[in-house]
């Protein structure tokens, strides 16, 4: 069977010119798409410390009845954009105590340097972030549904608190037990001194507060320790 020639076209009879068959949506390499931009990554928990500490301000202006409409207004954030770190409000009331926690647990890991040290040097921390240490310490005093916080802040006190007071040999029975009690006999005064401080209106210089509150913790160390009888009789 013949095979009938390809036909090709006129200008490529001259000059052994090559037809050029390709389709014409195949001469011209196509042209990408021009790539997307990317956005900066937001540092989730950056932002999350930048609206904590607005929410504080907020708390602190308004008092607790501050609606998440408030916090969000004073984050410079709209209300849903908010509610993606804080879901809730009663999350975001945590957030300010699981921060004040948190900066107790650090200052604690810190050696004894004289009676009253605790205390100094988490109060230097916590004029770092002063208005989230207000709102959880002062604010928000008064919600029965915190007291487990609360409780949580005075336990890491105390517990600092009980090196002063292990039962000497030969004090009474019963001795640790009673040695417990008395570590948590000034929790709630530091507490409060701290505020004190925080708010600037006791009248004192901070040199004036750390040799005030060394003297305190040092007679107080002395009379509990009579009281709670951790000595033996005469020792005391």
């Amino acid at each position: 069977m013949r095979i009938p020639p390809v036909l090709l076209p006129s200008h490529s009879r001259f000059r052994g010119e090559k037809p050029n068959i390709m389709p014409n949506n195949a001469r011209r390499p196509a042209s990408s798409p021009p790539a997307a931009r990317l956005k900066p990554r937001v540092d989730r928990e950056a932002r999350k410390a930048q609206y904590l500490r607005a929410a504080a301000s907020a708390f602190i202006t308004k008092g607790a009845a501050a609606s998440m409409q408030d916090v969000a207004d004073e984050a410079g954030a709209p209300k849903p954009v908010f509610y993606r770190i804080f879901p809730s409000r009663a999350d975001l009331i945590e957030a300010f105590y699981e921060h004040v926690h948190d900066v107790i647990i650090n200052t604690q890991q810190g050696q004894w340097d004289g009676y009253g040290w605790a205390l100094r040097v988490l109060y230097l921390e916590a004029k770092k972030e002063r208005e989230i240490f207000l709102v959880a310490l002062k604010t928000f005093r008064g919600d029965p549904a915190l007291e487990p916080w609360r409780e949580k802040l005075f336990d890491l006190i105390s517990t600092q608190a009980t090196g002063f007071f292990h039962p000497a040999d030969g004090a009474p029975p019963g001795g640790e037990a009673r040695g417990r009690q008395a570590s948590r006999t000034l929790t709630s005064m530091g507490l409060d001194t701290l505020v004190t401080w925080l708010e600037d209106s006791d009248g004192l210089s901070d040199e004036k507060r750390f040799a005030w509150w060394g003297r305190i913790v040092r007679e107080w160390r002395k009379a509990t320790r009579e009281a709670y009888d951790l000595d033996p009789p005469e020792k005391k």
